[in-house]
């Protein structure tokens, strides 16, 4: 079964693929090209802003989704069922649920590494890619502080409220977490009902460390645009540099005073570089 719904002249339409992955398109009269976004570490679709995905829907046809063990798509209980190969198979069926035959794909944080995957398997169906905060992994994977590792393995709080909070604000600092708080707030009150559960989490963990997307970048033709916040304590810098060094022609856009959600931070920048790029990529 689908549902639909309206808000403004955004049109939502909702589905679940045979294995159980729950997929959403938002989409106006103007949508035009197919945009995916993947989503990272432990979050459903429902991290996107509403925001983002709406300004993007001026123009695209936006898919989002919930990775394994997320949201309202299956949860496997066994960490050993969550690889990056497996995720991007999901994004896969997907993509085939839709019948859509090219498509630009955006990967945020570990959900950048399943674009990897992904467009690796099919590099043919990938008009154009973007990889925001990210990393190849392996030998180009440029680690955080080990006191940020554990203190986002083992985010802080009472209530889950608290634990959100305690996770955004080792992603941003003061001043930025002060700035981005309505955003934060959105994101819990569209996301709360729907925690990410333990054993999510841990396969996910999993997932990220068996992670090594190095020696994919060579063979890439698509346009590709990495971006990310110069200030990132999560995804260190260095990690994107590192992806644009090793894919050939590949964009690196770098802000100042940005942390590790320039889609948050740069939200405007972040849609008109977007739009504007797949464009280009779309005259090829």
């Amino acid at each position: 079964m689908s549902n639909s719904a309206h808000f403004s002249n955004t049109v939502i339409v909702e589905q679940k693929t045979e294995s159980g992955i729950f997929y959403r398109m938002t989409s106006t009269p103007n949508s035009g090209d197919c945009l995916v976004l993947v989503m990272g570490y432990g979050g459903s679709l429902r991290i996107w802003p509403a925001t983002f995905v709406n300004k993007l829907a001026q123009t695209f046809k936006v898919i989002t989704y919930d990775n394994r063990g997320t949201g309202l798509s299956i949860v496997p209980e066994n960490p050993e069922e969550y690889t990056i190969k497996l995720m991007a198979d999901d994004l896969d069926e997907v993509i085939k649920a839709l019948d859509i035959k090219q498509h630009h794909l955006l990967g945020y944080s570990m959900g950048g590494c399943i674009a990897l995957q992904y467009a690796h398997d099919h590099q043919e169906l990938v008009k154009s890619l973007f990889l925001i905060s990210s990393t190849a992994g392996g030998v180009l994977y440029a680690k955080p502080d080990k006191e940020v590792s554990a203190a986002l393995a083992n985010p802080q709080g009472k209530t889950l409220w608290d634990i959100y909070m305690s996770t955004f604000s080792l992603m941003y600092s003061p001043d930025a977490f002060e700035r981005c708080m309505p955003t934060f707030k959105a994101i819990y009150e569209v996301s709360n009902l729907l925690p990410t559960r333990p054993i999510a989490l841990a396969g996910h963990s999993n997932a990220f460390k068996g992670f090594d997307g190095s020696g994919y970048l060579a063979a890439f033709k698509m346009p590709t645009t990495i971006l990310a916040g110069k200030e990132d304590r999560l995804m260190p810098v260095k990690n994107s540099e590192n992806l644009a060094a090793n894919i050939d022609g590949a964009k690196l856009i770098l802000w100042d005073d940005c942390e590790h959600g320039p889609h948050i931070q740069e939200e405007d920048a972040v849609v008109q570089l977007i739009s504007e790029s797949c464009s280009a990529a779309s005259k090829v």
